[in-house]
């Protein structure tokens, strides 16, 4: 392999960007059928526990609703970023390391989203739905964020860009719907796969484009060996012992390992 081609993330080819967006649609589709699995289950449950009279909904449907979208949640992000994580088996080598990180940020994020849940029951149910969609949006965020972190150091900082575009671009997608249909309600099942789908589409394509742009101008501008501004032109292991001093001892005692 020349240096020019070792330059910028490896190139995604058309069947791989084709598998990524099946996977992060299964995924996500995945997730949904289990919080549509449960809804319906627990509809009979949950009807009684809110009154559009008085717009006062109960604490127990509001834990339920809780439940539903951490399991829901939990699943399909397990599940995307596994599809995904298989889809270039040479970039993303950690997976049961990514899989177990994205259950204990699915684990916090719940306890954390907890008092939000409570707090917007108060307003009723359509504040409850961008609640929810809040919470799918950052959980899913996280988890692919953990995926290219763990398994993709040397071009992590693509993977934040792609993910960040992904994300406002499917919140922009969420809201839009929201305010054409009447019953907000429905994003509780249209949320999983569309963030996904969106993280999938719009990381593989800011992927292709920084590729592209780092091979033309012959340098990798987003690698994390890159360095800028005080750093530049300096080693990386001078920033690491300017970032992480050693004691005056443990210093000496590298001078007598060393001499």
């Amino acid at each position: 392999m020349t240096e020019q081609e070792e330059i910028g993330p490896n190139k995604i080819p058309f069947t791989t960007f084709l598998l990524k967006l099946i996977s992060a649609g299964v995924g996500g589709g995945v997730g949904s059928l289990i919080l549509l699995l449960i809804f319906f289950v627990a509809s009979s449950m949950l009807t009684p526990l809110t009154n559009a009279a008085d717009n006062y909904i109960s604490p127990i449907f509001v834990f339920i609703l809780l439940m539903m979208i951490f399991l829901s949640t939990t699943v399909g992000n397990i599940i995307s970023t596994w599809l995904l994580a298989l889809t270039e088996p040479h970039k993303y080598k950690r997976i049961p390391s990514t899989i177990y990180q994205v259950f204990i940020i699915s684990l916090i994020i719940f306890i954390l989203m907890a008092p939000i849940y409570f707090v917007t029951a108060v307003s009723g149910v359509e504040l409850i739905a961008y609640a929810v969609a809040l919470h799918i949006i950052l959980s899913a965020q996280v988890s692919s964020l953990i995926l290219e972190i763990i398994s993709n150091i040397k071009h992590a900082l693509v993977g934040v860009y792609g993910v960040t575009f992904s994300i406002l671009l499917s919140a922009g997608l969420m809201f839009g719907f929201s305010s054409i249909v009447e019953a907000p309600q429905i994003l509780l099942f249209v949320a999983l796969p569309i963030v996904w789908l969106s993280i999938a589409l719009v990381g593989s394509l800011t992927t292709i484009i920084y590729g592209w742009i780092a091979r033309i101008y012959d340098k990798d501008f987003l690698s994390t060996q890159t360095v800028y501004g005080d750093d530049y032109g300096k080693d990386i292991e001078e920033i690491e012992k300017k970032l992480h001093p050693k004691a005056e001892d443990e210093a000496g005692a590298d001078f007598l390992r060393h001499n």
